[in-house]
C-alpha cells in the first residue's frame, strides 16, 4: 500500500463530502491530529475505524485502499437505484410542467426535422424518448433502473411507438459506438455524482458517442435554488441552517426528495463541460423567473401559461437571473477534432 496515495484519497473524499479536518474528526471521535496523520500518510486509520470512515466518506473501504483501481461505480448506486423503483417519475413530470414544457423548448433549438440518431441518457419511463421519437428521430433510452425501462417499453406498446433501443446501463459506461449520436440528453445523471472525476466520465462518454458537430443537452440542479426553495416552501424541517450551509459550499446533500443528490453552479458545468472537450458551451435557466412564484405547474389558463413561458423566455439570457431557477440547462458542442 502506498500511504501517501491513500492519504491523499481520504483528504479528497473529505473536501468533497464538505467536512473540514476537525468536523470530520468530530464525527469519527478521534482527535484532528489523527486525520492529519492518515492524510499526510504517516499512517493508516485503525481496522476497525475502516468501516466508519467509510461511511462518513460515502465510499467503500476497497476504494479507500486502492486509490489506483477506482471502478467508476455510480456512488450511491443501491441508494439511487432504490429511491427509483418506489418514485414515480411519470408524476414528478406532471407535477413539474414548467420544467417539462421549457426542456422541450430548449431541445427544440437542437432539433433538425427527423431522423437524428439520439440518445436519452437516464432518461426514466421515456417522457422525452417519446416526445422525440414521435417527431420522426431515431431514439435511444437507457436508464439506471430496470423498472422505468420495463414502463417505458409497455407505454411504447401502449402508443404504438417504437424506440430504437432500450437499457438498462451506467451513464458512464454507454453501450453505443464511437460517433454514432446527433445529439445526447443528460437529463438527471448529474443529479447523482457527487465526485467531478465520475461527472467528467458521465460526460467525456457523451462526447464519445457524438458525432463531430452533435450536441449535448445536460439538466443539472441548480445549487442557489434550494435556499429559495427552503424559504419559498418553509422547508426548515428538510434543511436546516448546518444542511444548508453544506449544500452551498458542496452541491451535495441527502435531504430532502432525492437521494445521494449533487447540484452545480453555472460557471461548474460549464468548466466541466469544457473539461469534457465540448465547446460553444451556453447554459440557460429551465423554469427561470417563474421557479419564484407558485408551484411547478403551470396555470390552468393557457393563456396564461404562455405568457408566463414567454416572460421566462424573455429573461433567459440574463445572467443576474439564472440563479433563481430550480434547474439549469448547460449545452456543448463537440467539434470536428474532438
Amino acid at each position: 500500500m502506498e500511504l501517501t496515495k491513500i492519504g491523499k484519497q481520504i483528504a479528497q473524499f473529505r473536501k468533497e463530502n464538505g467536512y473540514t479536518g476537525e468536523k470530520l474528526a468530530e464525527v469519527l471521535g478521534v482527535s484532528p491530529q489523527a486525520i492529519s496523520k492518515w492524510e499526510n500518510g504517516r499512517c493508516l486509520p485503525e481496522t476497525a475505524m475502516l468501516p466508519k470512515l467509510a461511511k462518513a466518506l460515502d465510499c467503500s473501504i476497497d476504494t479507500l485502499l486502492n486509490p489506483d483501481t477506482q471502478e467508476y461505480k455510480m456512488e450511491g448506486n443501491e441508494k439511487v437505484k432504490s429511491y427509483y423503483e418506489v418514485f414515480d417519475e411519470d408524476a414528478r413530470l406532471e407535477e413539474n410542467a414548467k420544467e417539462f414544457v421549457r426542456s422541450k423548448d430548449i431541445i427544440s433549438r437542437y432539433l433538425l426535422d427527423r431522423n437524428m440518431e439520439i440518445a436519452d441518457v437516464c432518461g426514466g419511463t421515456g417522457a422525452y424518448a417519446f416526445w422525440l421519437a414521435e417527431k420522426k428521430h431515431k431514439v435511444h433510452l437507457l436508464d439506471l433502473t430496470q423498472k422505468h425501462i420495463d414502463i417505458a417499453k409497455r407505454k411504447g406498446r401502449e402508443k404504438n411507438i417504437t424506440l430504437a433501443s432500450y437499457t438498462c446501463a451506467d451513464a458512464r459506461e454507454l453501450p453505443y459506438e464511437n460517433e454514432s449520436m446527433d445529439l445526447v440528453l443528460l437529463m438527471g445523471a448529474l443529479y447523482h455524482l457527487r465526485t467531478k472525476e465520475s461527472r467528467i466520465k458521465c460526460l467525456t462518454e457523451a462526447l464519445r458517442v457524438l458525432k463531430p458537430g452533435g450536441h449535448i443537452i445536460c439538466t443539472v440542479i441548480n445549487r442557489y435554488t434550494v435556499v429559495l426553495s427552503t424559504i419559498k416552501y418553509n422547508l426548515f424541517h428538510a434543511f436546516d441552517l448546518d444542511n444548508l450551509e453544506k449544500f452551498i459550499k458542496t452541491g451535495m446533500t441527502d435531504a430532502g426528495r432525492l437521494p445521494h443528490a449533487y447540484a452545480h453552479t453555472c460557471g461548474e458545468i460549464m468548466e466541466e463541460l469544457s473539461y469534457a472537450g465540448f465547446g460553444d458551451i451556453n447554459v440557460l435557466p429551465v423554469e427561470g423567473l417563474a421557479n419564484v412564484f407558485g408551484d411547478q405547474s403551470l396555470p390552468a389558463d393557457k393563456l396564461e401559461a404562455e405568457r408566463m413561458l414567454k416572460c421566462v423566455e424573455l429573461t433567459e439570457a440574463i445572467p443576474e437571473l439564472i440563479g433563481v431557477s430550480r434547474n439549469i440547462m448547460a449545452i456543448g458542442r463537440k467539434g470536428s477534432g474532438s
